[in-house]
């Protein structure tokens, strides 16, 4: 059987990390990274943090943001330049690719207070204890959130987000946006039903009822997503890395039974596989297919696909709701940056968290939140008028805010988007009638545990 797995090791292509950032120093990074980093200095302990002085400091944070989400960091800071009691400055720098220079910063001894990155990425550098626990920081009196402040937060900004292994927050988890289902709720009116499914069982009926070889509708198409395919594990009640061992659990039996629901519907004949998600987009909207899942990143997308352009009205009504699941509560997989202190002085990591505790606050999180389309974090942000005005726009945004309830990140774990690939590599293999779910996931399994082990 381990042979078996070895050859089918062997069929999977290891993607290299894509997220990016700045070469700062011209000398090219070692590879591999030199084991034996400086020794950092320990960490303020709460006394010790009460009789620090941020006054003055100037706070280094870097990124790999798209420009206009750049705009909007730049902007909040700015404010926060303005108006901190400590006379802070915030030196906001992009810088591509970003995590080799960061861990080039690391390795000489000089990296950034601050780091916007992915939490795999994150959970790299704290493994070479490059990371500031944000716990001391958060249980501080003077410094500190409030215990009304922190029941505010949606559990996923702080406690279920990017964690250590000694569950601990490693940063603040925000740029939010969540795994749904899209759906086309007057053709499931049309079908005698008014409530999206819950249930597999319940999709597949829907899917089934939604197929018509003459008119060429659908049930579902699939396009090859990552976090879709996390989110569809999840729901079956599975992790995919155990959180002890830390090995990986691709080829759990969640996960095959996961993949064998988009066998049956491929089989069944009622769904497709596009690979593509702006052509699953386009169909969704031409009405050939009831069912998409996708991110909450592309609402106003589908909002301007299915407007009609002389009528300026959606052309049928629809809507969004967690995917199916076995689960007692829906499961809604949720992606994000986060915001991280890297471990330099004492003085500068207090400063470090005066910048990440204001960000935190509700006017910045809403306001991060309407500019780049991403799901806030605090629960109040409900009783926001500038949210309100945006959902009576969007609907659709106002059920997405609310299943943050439900909001899960990805496993917090190094080399996770490669690993996460290999699950998508073997549901490409599965659509294409390449293997079987147990042989495709089986060989992802040893391809995730070697990766893991490096």
């Amino acid at each position: 059987m381990k042979n078996k797995k070895w050859f089918y090791a062997l069929m999977f292509i290891l993607l290299a990390s894509n997220v990016s950032a700045c070469a700062l120093s011209p000398e090219p990074l070692p590879s591999p990274l030199p084991t034996v980093l400086p020794t950092p200095e320990p960490s303020p302990t709460m006394p010790h943090m009460e009789a620090l002085d941020p006054t003055g400091c100037e706070v280094h944070l870097w990124h790999s943001l798209s420009a206009e989400k750049e705009a909007v960091l730049l902007a909040i800071a700015s404010e926060f330049q303005t108006s901190s009691p400590y006379g802070m400055r915030l030196r906001v720098e992009y810088h591509s690719p970003l995590h080799k220079e960061v861990w080039a910063a690391i390795a000489a001894g000089t990296p950034p207070d601050l780091v916007i990155t992915s939490c795999d990425q994150v959970a790299e550098y704290a493994r070479a204890n490059a990371v500031v626990s944000l716990t001391e920081y958060l249980d501080n009196t003077p410094y500190g959130l409030s215990q009304e402040e922190r029941e505010d937060l949606w559990p996923i900004a702080l406690e279920s987000g990017c964690r250590s292994t000694q569950e601990h927050p490693l940063g603040l988890f925000f740029d939010a946006h969540a795994v749904v289902m899209f759906y086309n709720a007057t053709w499931l009116k049309k079908l005698k039903t008014d409530a999206p499914p819950q249930t597999w069982e319940e999709f597949r009926e829907r899917c089934n009822a939604a197929r018509d070889k003459k008119s060429a509708t659908w049930g579902y198409a699939y396009a090859a997503d990552g976090p879709v395919v996390v989110n569809w594990v999840s729901s079956l009640g599975e992790a995919l890395v155990d959180p002890r061992s830390g090995e990986a659990l691709l080829d759990s039996p969640q996960a095959v039974a996961a993949l064998s629901v988009l066998r049956d519907l491929l089989q069944d004949g009622c769904a497709y596989c596009a690979f593509d998600p702006d052509t699953v987009q386009a169909d969704f909207a031409a009405e050939k297919v009831l069912f998409a899942f996708g991110s909450t990143a592309d609402l106003s997308q589908y909002t301007q696909a299915i407007l009609n352009p002389k009528t300026k009205k959606p052309k049928f009504t629809w809507s969004i709701a967690p995917m199916p699941h076995l689960t007692e509560e829906p499961l809604v997989t949720v992606q994000g940056s986060m915001l991280s202190i890297l471990r330099t002085t004492p003085q500068q990591q207090l400063a470090a968290w005066l910048f990440l505790k204001w960000f935190l606050q509700r006017e910045n999180d809403v306001q991060w939140a309407r500019s780049c389309g991403a799901l806030p974090l605090h629960k109040s942000s409900l009783e926001v008028p500038e949210m309100k005005d945006y959902w009576a726009q969007s609907p659709q945004y106002e059920l997405a805010c609310q299943l943050m309830a439900y909001a899960q990140a990805e496993p917090a774990v190094p080399k996770w988007q490669e690993i996460r690939e290999l699950l998508v590599q073997a549901v490409t293999m599965v659509c294409q009638g390449k293997a079987d779910p147990a042989e495709a996931l089986a060989a992802a399994d040893v391809a995730a545990d070697n990766l893991l082990a490096r």
